[in-house]
């Protein structure tokens, strides 16, 4: 399968039409015609899982995930299960953000904030935390924030505004940054050509937690998510097969999906990647458990760990599963003919 995971451009099957020999004999050679550059296919991102530091009297009592297509909320239950106040270091880490290197991707942002791209908020007892913002962005292994700033070049390592700022680089600003493996190097033979940021933009929220002793103290993070977003159609019919045990997809929907495929009908598709690490690394933590909204009644929902009696209701339930890397979760939606 073409890389589902991060969705790479959709493989096109060839269809080979047979011809008579006599027509191949006096039939043109067709001319080459240049092909158009594909769009870049729009990728998905991780928002890192909560992490809280550890104590004895911690203990977590659940995690809920709450999915729709373009909201995603984790909450938290820490209990103090002893007779003193808990004061232990939490944080959220962003997704690294970094240029694709062939221009075969794009990542769509909540906002052009390069400390809050998606949106984060963070309550604890239904109060907003007062967070603190480790920034960096690193090349070949180094901090370079500084030098990009004295540059005036936006963080975010990608989109028109960085671009706009990257073809405005006077040539030696241009070959000094790429000297620090800041931005790639530019051709000799093209002065005029436009550079690409080589720097992946990090970003981690932090804060003090206090939990109260002998009570349940819910955290609730809340963000924008960076969803994988294109179309199927017949031609990836193979590509559905492969993501047949990827996404743990049911008999029945599987052939739902496959039928309207082959039919000549299409799905849209949405892909959000979560993280399922445990909140505190030294503490027994139970299992996730997740809600997926549909955004309109006709869609489908996938993921490993589904609750099959959920798949036709407006919300679909499930667990995250011990075994998997993260939680991939695919939505289809019927496409316009």
């Amino acid at each position: 399968m073409s890389n589902r995971r991060v969705v790479l451009s959709l493989a096109v099957v060839g269809v080979v039409l047979a011809a008579a020999p006599a027509l191949a004999q006096t039939k043109p050679a067709a001319a080459d015609v240049p092909q158009a550059p594909s769009a870049p296919a729009e990728s998905s991102l991780v928002v890192g899982a909560l992490q809280i530091g550890s104590a004895a009297n911690l203990e977590v009592a659940g995690v809920d995930i709450n999915v729709a297509s373009d909201s995603v909320v984790y909450s938290y239950y820490f209990k103090n299960t002893g007779a003193a106040e808990l004061d232990l270091a939490a944080a959220v880490s962003l997704p690294a953000l970094q240029a694709s290197a062939d221009g075969d991707e794009t990542w769509t942002l909540a906002s052009n904030d390069p400390v809050n791209p998606v949106g984060l908020t963070i309550t604890a007892a239904g109060a907003p935390v007062t967070m603190k913002t480790e920034v960096h962005a690193n090349a070949l292994g180094v901090d370079r924030l500084a030098e990009i700033k004295a540059e005036r070049l936006p963080l975010i390592p990608f989109g028109p505004e960085v671009d706009k700022a990257l073809a405005a680089l006077a040539p030696e600003a241009a070959d000094r940054l790429a000297a620090l493996g800041v931005v790639s190097l530019r051709d000799p033979a093209e002065p005029k050509a436009a550079v690409t940021a080589d720097w992946s933009l990090e970003v981690v929220r932090s804060w003090r937690q206090i939990l109260p002793p002998s009570k349940m103290t819910p955290i609730v993070v809340k963000f924008t998510p960076i969803k994988a977003q294109y179309r199927m159609a017949k031609a990836d019919l193979a590509d559905l097969d492969d993501m047949k045990d990827e996404v743990c997809l049911k008999p029945q929907i599987f052939s739902a999906l496959q039928s309207r495929l082959k039919g000549g009908g299409a799905w849209n598709v949405i892909e959000i990647t979560l993280a399922d690490d445990a909140p505190a690394h030294w503490i027994d933590s139970p299992q996730p458990t997740l809600s997926v909204q549909k955004p309109k009644p006709d869609a489908i929902v996938a993921f490993c760990g589904v609750d099959e009696k959920t798949i036709s209701r407006p919300t679909v339930l499930g667990i995250a599963l011990e075994d998997n890397d993260g939680i991939r979760i695919v939505i289809f939606e019927p496409a316009a003919k």
